[in-house]
């Protein structure tokens, strides 16, 4: 495949050396300190509480003067939403539920989501659902521990090359990428022989470590490009700690429109040199990092994967997608009829206001780019020489016809495993929500998969040049059969129709 240098006008925008797009995030403050080549320590201390401060004030200097108004329109339109969701309980307690299999706490909770998005979606802006889900920043479960780990991008001329050359090429050293660490307390407390964020300043001169072996997970979240943030998604992050045991880096990179692409790919591709670079403080092995993330995030995972591959860097343990959006075309059937059961609308390019696609791309995208695999992965030439594969997805969602299509095109070449689970009457990123059985069955797969699965089929990887897509069947299967994988997963390896 042919990679060309990137000339979209403002990839990798800034503003005084802070990445525009920490509007959701806020940042503890903290002395992070960099060697230059003499030896000699430089405290960048005020770079990263300036970062900080413009953190917690983007959201008032991004926010157009209509907020308000439209805060106050959708206030007004609750009592119509709330008709709306008693509609829906009155019929699923006459037994009449939008999808058989739903309780009653789903009920509520989707039919709440539907009938504001119905509500407000046509007239809203992005400021106001950024604003909407500031509110899940104050979701973060008790048991947990956050550790911020901000570290200051530098430029990698050897491995941001083709695409990402312009961005390497417009790094100061001086732009901060936000992050943090997430586990559960019982998790935190296991992990040993790290060097913290917080580890006093001589243990980072120590550049010549030996490769740390912690098995950790490089997450990267969901929001259409443009929106959410690690803090947004702890109650679901948390949960992947507490199932796989294993910390989870979690980044913020730039969202769009203020950054366009290819800067989120760019940040999260930086994420993972360095996590592992042998002159950063953490120095893992390629092989003990699981590359994970939601929806936008599902596909920015896997068009890192793609590109580690087309450049000949080191690949990751494996990978974890959940509900992946893989192809900004919109034109898969499942975009047009899954409203009525799915909290997102049907497909975002007819909206006026909120398409995913300019604001991404830029305003003078073509359809060419569309279809650029680091854009849309499902378009990749082929999917050979990549680390093992889950992917889980709800029967009902409108992206279900797109993931199924990658997983087919996966699952014909003859050297990459994928794993499919699909969930039945289950939406967009359900493992975030509580409904019922199925989110916690999700998560005690990625669980198994973190734990079992992926180094299991990463022994057969080798050999999988001369299997048939049926004999990766009889590898999986031969797991299932041995009692190795979690309840109920032969029956949803064949993928339940919704």
């Amino acid at each position: 495949m042919q990679v060309t240098t990137c000339t979209i006008q403002g990839c990798c925008d800034t503003a005084g050396g802070v990445a525009k797009h920490t509007i959701t995030t806020t940042t503890a403050t903290m002395v992070m300190t960099r060697v230059s080549a003499a030896g000699e320590e430089k405290e960048d201390q005020a770079t990263i509480l300036a970062a900080s401060e413009a953190s917690s004030n983007a959201l008032i200097v991004l926010s157009n003067p209509r907020l308000p108004q439209e805060v106050g329109h959708a206030v007004l339109r609750l009592p119509t939403a709330l008709q709306v969701l008693g509609a829906d309980v009155m019929a699923h307690m006459r037994g009449q539920p939008r999808r058989p299999s739903w309780n009653l706490q789903t009920t509520v909770i989707l039919g709440f989501m539907q009938a504001f998005r119905d509500q407000t979606l046509h007239y809203s802006s992005l400021d106001f659902w950024r604003f909407i889900l500031l509110g899940t920043t104050l979701l973060t479960p008790l048991t947990c521990r956050i550790q911020d780990t901000s570290f200051v991008v530098k430029s990698r001329p050897l491995d941001c090359v083709g695409l990402l050359r312009a961005c390497d090429q417009a790094e100061t050293g001086n732009r901060v990428l936000t992050a943090e660490w997430m586990a559960a307390v019982s998790v935190w407390d296991q992990c040993v022989q790290t060097v913290w964020p917080s580890a006093p300043p001589n243990a980072l001169l120590n550049t010549k470590r030996k490769r740390s072996t912690e098995r950790i997970i490089l997450y990267v979240h969901g929001g259409a490009y443009c929106s959410m943030s690690a803090q947004t998604h702890r109650i679901l992050t948390h949960k992947i700690s507490k199932a796989t045991g294993r910390r989870m880096f979690v980044i913020n990179y730039r969202l769009a429109p203020e950054t366009t692409f290819p800067g989120a790919l760019y940040d999260v591709i930086q994420a993972y040199l360095y996590l592992t670079d042998p002159d950063e403080p953490y120095n893992f092995d390629p092989k003990c990092i699981m590359v994970m993330g939601d929806s936008a995030g599902g596909g920015l995972a896997l068009a890192m994967l793609l590109y580690l591959r087309d450049h000949g860097l080191p690949a990751p343990e494996a990978a974890c997608l959940l509900s992946p959006w893989v192809d900004l075309t919109f034109q898969h059937a499942s975009w047009n009829d899954s409203s009525t059961h799915d909290y997102l609308p049907n497909d975002p390019s007819l909206l006026d206001n909120l398409n995913p696609q300019p604001m991404y791309l830029g305003p003078e995208y073509t359809q060419d780019m569309l279809r650029h695999p680091y854009v849309s992965p499902l378009y990749a030439d082929n999917f050979e020489h990549l680390p093992p594969i889950m992917i889980q997805s709800g029967g009902c969602e409108p992206l279900r016809d797109e993931i199924k299509h990658l997983y087919q095109r996966i699952n014909e070449s003859n050297t990459t495993f994928a794993h499919h689970e699909v969930y039945e009457d289950m939406v967009h990123v359900f493992q975030a929500f509580p409904f019922g059985s199925k989110p916690d069955d999700a998560i005690k797969s990625i669980g198994w998969w973190a734990k079992t699965g992926a180094a299991m089929i990463s022994t057969y990887q080798g050999k999988q040049s001369k299997l048939t897509p049926n004999g990766k069947d009889l590898v999986l299967g031969s797991f299932i059969t041995r009692g190795i994988a979690p309840p109920l997963l032969g029956r949803r390896h064949r993928s339940i129709p919704g």
